[in-house]
């Protein structure tokens, strides 16, 4: 499955010097919503479907330092968790630019689908912002249901 129909693009501008673009996107995994927010509360393991980010690192509870590879440019930061409701949402900021911001939230559709939809305020023009989220959610989806693939053959 692709991403949804809702899917938004938002244009705006907090200051002249730097406008602020919003996109959302949402797609459905074939896993239970515990196990899809377990997947996307490990920070440390984001690269894993988050492919520009590398090298998460705990620093405390709620930030988590990172390398970010966009357009093949390296850049250091820090994260910082602003709210997690289990199973329902997780929000997030980054400390080193205050103009990027983002919430995953998790709707269960039935007892083994789940609805994600990612939302990021960013730098980022509105065409590539969006299919950054979309590339995101389908590595997302395929990690998650391929380690349910395996976890079943194991336990058969």
């Amino acid at each position: 499955m692709g991403a949804s129909p809702s899917n938004d693009v938002i244009q705006g501008s907090e200051s002249p010097s730097a406008p602020i673009n919003a996109a959302r996107r949402s797609i459905v995994v074939n896993v239970p919503v515990e196990r899809a927010y377990q997947q996307w509360s490990r920070v440390e393991e984001l690269p894993e479907f988050i492919t520009p980010l590398r090298n998460v690192r705990r620093i405390d509870d709620t930030q988590f330092s990172y390398t970010w590879h966009p357009d093949g440019e390296e850049r250091h930061g820090v994260l910082h968790i602003v709210l997690q409701i289990p199973c329902r949402r997780i929000a997030w900021r980054i400390l080193s630019d205050p103009l990027m911001s983002g919430v995953v939230k998790f709707e269960p559709r039935s007892k083994q689908e789940t609805e994600v939809t990612l939302k990021i305020r960013s730098v980022f023009d509105p065409p590539k912002l969006s299919l950054r989220l979309e590339e995101y959610l389908g590595n997302f989806k395929r990690l998650v249901e391929r380690e349910r693939r395996q976890n079943e053959n194991i336990a058969v």
